[in-house]
């Protein structure tokens, strides 16, 4: 039996420098570029050829090259790179471009982890919203832990029967975050995803840049897959555990390591789901985000490192599909929604 593994996803993205957008590129710098964008995503991404061969890709680059003639600004460029990227089917995947006023703080879920899960009680049936699983890194997974003990302490004193658990506008962030909610719903064991994470050079710069210390990874060769099976996740002790009927609300918004936390609940038949598919991402996915700054454009290049398979395996449908398809409450009527729903 194996302890709890624990998947975060990092988003963990270098600062990028503003791009001048008006400024024309030469087609060599360009293709350059191009180039790199190959190197890049043949080397260290987890599995460049899932949906073309090698040989196919290779092609399908040359002639993005060949049509790289004129001069053209970052962002044009962007447009035409950015269909290197299609073949990998990875939703993570993505080619930006900084704006002149990136510098403008923009709100972060990971700012209020405090605030990122909430508890309403709805007559017998408590309700918890988790907005998202956002961190700024592992010193915020003691914050969440805190703040989901004194949730199920709440659900608990207000002795409600049911609980439903919305991630339907949940975006991610750690999955850890997820595995302490199963933990305090789900008393028995129950299989982890398995995870392919192919070793690069380029990566293993940025985990050392991140204080990070992986002597599998490190020891491994470069362009070596290492893979970690499904593994028998046994469950903690929590302070309090629900033992009512939970549900848990999906959407098309759900993502990331939200889309991971709602497959393991259904893959292992923790609870069933209920709501819509969600509209990007799927629960066999890449994910554990590097990105690089090209060296002409200065464009940001990000992909997945890590492919992670669901409990089920390959064998199952690719999508995360609810147990019960309903629409999401109008106007955010959860009263009546929960009253609704198939309990």
């Amino acid at each position: 039996m194996h302890k709890r593994l624990t998947c975060m996803v990092l988003l963990l993205f270098p600062a990028v420098s503003s791009v001048a957008q008006d400024s024309l590129y030469a087609p060599s710098a360009l293709r350059e570029d191009l180039q790199f964008i190959r190197r890049q995503l043949f080397q260290v991404h987890a599995n460049p050829f899932s949906q073309y061969t090698k040989e196919r890709y290779v092609k399908y680059f040359d002639s993005l090259e060949a049509g790289l003639t004129a001069p053209l600004t970052a962002a044009a460029f962007r447009q035409k790179a950015a269909a290197a990227l299609l073949p990998l089917e990875d939703e993570h995947a993505a080619l930006s471009l900084r704006k002149p006023d990136a510098g403008r703080k923009i709100p972060n879920r990971a700012d209020s982890v405090a605030t990122n899960i909430s508890y309403r009680r709805y007559g017998n049936t408590g309700y918890i919203l988790a907005r998202s699983f956002g961190t700024r890194g592992s010193q915020d997974l003691p914050v969440y832990e805190r703040c989901i003990d004194s949730i199920f302490t709440l659900v608990k004193k207000d002795g409600v029967q049911r609980l439903l658990i919305d991630v339907s506008g949940n975006d991610g962030g750690a999955s850890a975050v997820g595995n302490m909610l199963i933990d305090r719903i789900y008393g028995k064991s129950y299989q982890s995803y398995s995870m392919n994470w192919k070793r690069s050079d380029e990566y293993l710069a940025k985990l050392t840049s991140w204080g990070f210390n992986d002597e599998g990874y490190k020891n491994a060769a470069p362009g070596e897959v290492l893979h970690v099976s499904s593994r028998t996740v046994t469950s903690g002790e929590p302070p309090y555990r629900f033992t009512g009927k939970v549900m848990v609300l999906i959407g098309p918004r759900t993502f990331s390591s939200a889309i991971m936390f709602a497959t393991l609940v259904q893959d292992n038949k923790i609870a069933p789901l209920a709501g819509e598919s969600p509209a990007d991402g799927h629960p066999t996915h890449f994910g554990e985000m590097y990105s690089v700054v090209l060296p002409h454009t200065g464009l940001e290049l990000r992909f997945g490192v890590k492919e992670w398979v669901r409990p089920a395996g390959r064998g199952a449908v690719n999508k995360l599909l609810p147990d019960f398809p309903c629409k999401l409450p109008a106007g955010g009527d959860i009263a009546a929604f929960i009253k609704h729903l198939p309990w």
